[in-house]
């Protein structure tokens, strides 16, 4: 009996020191992710019929992966978070929308790279979230097929600062004239309204997502481990100059990490467990 109770103080403690270093005052580390960052523009659907039924949103999503640089508590509490550039993108990608069977929209984002991203007040008292730009253009196609006249609204920073993910203002003249008001990735729930042709105001005809931050049980207090999640969102609003139209629209951005074991570790585990389990067999054919 002793020596299988050995046995399991060993497997307890390789579990605590594959989950964070073993260590209670642990502060900062890193970990490896995989994730997602999406877009949609103009508040893009599958489909556009009369009377307003939207089909689900179309986020022009790319995929990326990379190693985060966080703090935590000392108990897995996602404290801060920093995301090197590059971790997302290069890539170009397009979708349409349907409006009484024939095609509506066009839209396509064409992303350089993300750029470095900070993000504190993760876990714990109000959402927090922070600055991440994006290098790259979104356009769209109004009511062209062809896409003949396409309208470019820049995600590139401007030299002042602003920009997708950041915050500011900035203007972008073409085909259609467009001003953007930015905001930094939070990881609460956005909120907006906008104006209609006929200045009612109104929400963005599909929903708003929110961000969250949780640990492989889905608790909120175990983020900063392999097994975590975490999404931030950010929501820029976009005046253009087809007040008869469309003269506000949402431009949504959904930031999806996933927390991975580095390979090294799924190598250690694999063998910790490996050499467990004959020691068992062994102490058990004594």
């Amino acid at each position: 009996m002793r020596r299988w109770t050995v046995s399991l103080g060993v497997a307890s403690a390789l579990v605590a020191c594959l989950a964070f270093g073993a260590s209670e005052s642990a502060r900062a580390a890193t970990l490896d992710f995989t994730g997602t960052l999406g877009i949609n523009i103009f508040g893009l659907s599958s489909y556009l019929w009369s009377p307003p039924w939207y089909g689900p949103p179309v986020y022009l999503t790319v995929p990326g992966a990379g190693s985060a640089q966080l703090t935590e508590d000392g108990g897995l509490h996602l404290l801060s978070l920093a995301l090197p550039s590059g971790a997302f993108g290069p890539s170009a990608v397009t979708a349409s929308s349907l409006a009484g069977g024939t095609l509506f929209w066009v839209v396509g984002f064409t992303l350089g790279q993300n750029l470095s991203g900070s993000f504190t007040g993760i876990s714990g008292g109000p959402p927090g979230g922070g600055p991440m730009g994006l290098s790259g253009t979104a356009k769209i196609c109004l009511f062209d097929s062809t896409c003949g006249q396409v309208v470019p609204l820049p995600l590139t920073p401007t030299a002042g600062g602003a920009g997708f993910g950041i915050g500011g203002m900035r203007t972008a003249t073409g085909p259609v004239n467009l001003t953007l008001q930015h905001a930094p990735w939070t990881i609460g729930q956005p909120t907006m309204t906008l104006h209609t042709p006929i200045s009612n105001i109104t929400t963005p005809w599909i929903p708003l997502p929110g961000g969250f931050a949780h640990g492989p049980a889905s608790l909120t207090s175990s983020t900063a481990q392999p097994g975590g999640a975490l999404q931030l969102v950010t929501v820029s609003k976009v005046y253009t100059s087809l007040i008869s139209s469309v003269p506000e629209a949402p431009l949504i951005g959904v930031l999806t990490l996933h927390f991975v074991p580095e390979p090294g570790t799924l190598v250690l585990f694999g063998s910790g467990v490996l050499a467990l389990t004959v020691y068992e067999r062994r102490r058990r054919g004594r």
